[in-house]
């Protein structure tokens, strides 16, 4: 076990480290969720491309759009990501994603691979607010929508860490499950009440319907900065929970019988263990294959794969007279391939220098109006604040 690691290790169920340990920890990246996102974008991936012919397990990649939310919550919670403040978190946030974001809905207007796209879904997938209508959250680049709620998480992270920050590890492990409750129960009640359209936007694509897998990822976070300890106990039944979610999850899905919210909820628990389980294993440095460089380098890429594999299947499939998710088989590979091949184009020449060029720009106006702070204050005010410091006691 790394000493990192040890210096946060408290009792199971015990009170949380002191800030300043969760600070040190925090600041420790974790290799072993990079290379995890690779898998997560490559299963959404797949099954985009083989979505005609219905294969099983390969068609459960939306999955992986949960895995995401719930890794992004842990990831950004992990890094102390909203310690400078919201202002400084969300330049920083925008910065990372909106470049990306803006260059491929550029090439989805140029290549429409959506049918349903207009000037007031552009500016909705422009201003990344697509996700909240059913009729534009799968305009213009379909896989955007997830970059919707994730702009919505970005501006509840602050205050959600600001609160749980003062959760005990027992409120915490409660707050993971009531939301892994919540969710399926919130699922139930939109198929017993709503429409098959407007249950599917509100249990797929919705933010708020997203936002609890999200809260888990901090959650997980938080425990694992506070160095919590599963008992024996709760280790079992988390294994149990997974094992039997994972299992039900793949036998409806042979039979073609499980609905994706259905799924996404059994998952849930498998993917709360894969991220707790990766986190644990490199702070104790025993994870060894998601740290080597290769699947580091993947999961960087990752993002950048993400936002461009629909439109290069869309792509081909003009090509050949067929739809994004409509393309022969033997066309995927080559298509994955070159939208690999962009991916890393788009990750070198635009998301990586943009996203340096943006927190510059921030970091400079910043100091420009700290700076103009400090001199806007006239010389005789600042002797007297300094003469009443040095005669204060």
């Amino acid at each position: 076990m790394s000493s990192a690691y040890k210096a946060a290790v408290v009792r199971p169920d015990g009170p949380p480290s002191p800030a300043n340990h969760q600070r040190g920890i925090g600041r420790l990246r974790l290799h072993s969720l990079t290379g995890l996102r690779f898998f997560a974008a490559l299963a959404v991936a797949l099954m985009h491309g083989f979505a005609n012919y219905e294969l099983p397990v390969v068609d459960l990649g939306f999955v992986g759009v949960s895995f995401f939310f719930v890794l992004s919550g842990f990831v950004l919670t992990w890094a102390n990501a909203a310690e400078s403040g919201a202002g400084v978190f969300l330049r920083n946030r925008f910065a990372k994603l909106f470049p990306l974001s803006a260059a491929s809905l550029a090439i989805a207007a140029l290549v429409p691979v959506a049918q349903n796209s207009s000037a007031l879904f552009f500016l909705q997938s422009l201003t990344l607010t697509q996700a909240w209508l059913p009729w534009s959250a799968s305009s213009f680049n379909p896989v955007a929508w997830s970059l919707s709620a994730e702009a919505f998480f970005y501006l509840l992270l602050p205050p959600i860490v600001a609160v749980m920050s003062r959760f005990r590890t027992k409120e915490l492990t409660g707050t993971v499950v009531f939301l892994a409750i919540l969710q399926p129960v919130l699922g139930v009640a939109c198929q017993l009440t709503l429409g098959a359209q407007v249950s599917h936007f509100i249990t797929y694509n919705l933010p708020l319907y997203r936002l609890p897998e999200f809260v888990v990822g901090v959650a997980l976070a938080l425990l694992l900065k506070a160095g919590y300890v599963p008992a024996h106990t709760t280790q079992l039944s988390a294994a149990a929970f997974a094992t039997a979610g994972v299992t039900l999850t793949l036998v409806a899905d042979f039979r073609h019988f499980a609905p994706w919210w259905i799924s996404q909820t059994l998952m849930l628990p498998a993917i709360i263990i894969v991220i707790w389980t990766a986190a644990r294993r490199e702070l104790a440095g025993t994870s060894r294959l998601l740290t080597k460089p290769v699947f580091v380098r993947l999961g960087e890429l990752s993002f950048a794969f993400y936002m461009v594999h629909y439109l290069v299947l869309g792509a081909f499939g003009i090509l050949v007279g067929r739809w994004a998710q409509g393309l022969p088989w033997w066309l995927v590979p080559p298509a994955l391939l070159c939208a690999a091949a962009l991916a890393w184009v788009a990750n070198q020449f635009v998301e990586k220098p943009c996203e340096r060029a943006l927190r510059d720009v921030f970091r400079t106006r910043s100091g420009s109006q700290h700076k103009a702070a400090q001199n806007a204050l006239p010389a005789p005010g600042v002797e007297r604040i300094s003469e009443h410091l040095h005669a204060t006691p």
